[in-house]
C-alpha cells in the first residue's frame, strides 16, 4: 500500500457480492483491509468493465479476476488486467510502474 500512498493513488476493491455478505465474512474471519471494499450485488460494475463471468468451470455468476488502475482526476483507464482464471492476479510491478507513469504524466 506504501506504494501507491506514495504516487497518491487510492486502493479500492469492487465485489459482486451482497453487502451483508462481505460485512459477515469480515466478521468472521476477523480481518480489516486498508482500503475500501464496496458491494456490487446487482453486478452492474462488473458488467460496464466487462469482466463479469456468467458461467464457467470454476466460476459461477462472478467477475473474472481484474486490476484497473483508473486516474480520477482525467477519468481515464490507465492500466487494466483481466484474468482468463479465478487464480489470476496482476502482477504488482506492472500496477507499480502504471502508477509511476501516470503519475509523471500529470
Amino acid at each position: 500500500m506504501a506504494r501507491f500512498d506514495a504516487q497518491r493513488f487510492g486502493v479500492a476493491v469492487v465485489l459482486a457480492q451482497a453487502c451483508d455478505r462481505i460485512a459477515g465474512a469480515l466478521t468472521r474471519y476477523a480481518v480489516a483491509y486498508p482500503f475500501p471494499l464496496l458491494c456490487d450485488p446487482d453486478r452492474r460494475v462488473i458488467k460496464q468493465y466487462g469482466v463479469w463471468h456468467p458461467l464457467g468451470v470454476a466460476s459461477f455468476n462472478t467477475a473474472h479476476p481484474a486490476s484497473f488502475l483508473i486516474d480520477a482526476a482525467e477519468r481515464r483507464i490507465r492500466y487494466a488486467f483481466v484474468g482468463s482464471t479465478q487464480f489470476a492476479r496482476a502482477p504488482l510491478d506492472a500496477l507499480v510502474d502504471a502508477a509511476a507513469h501516470a503519475g509523471s504524466a500529470a
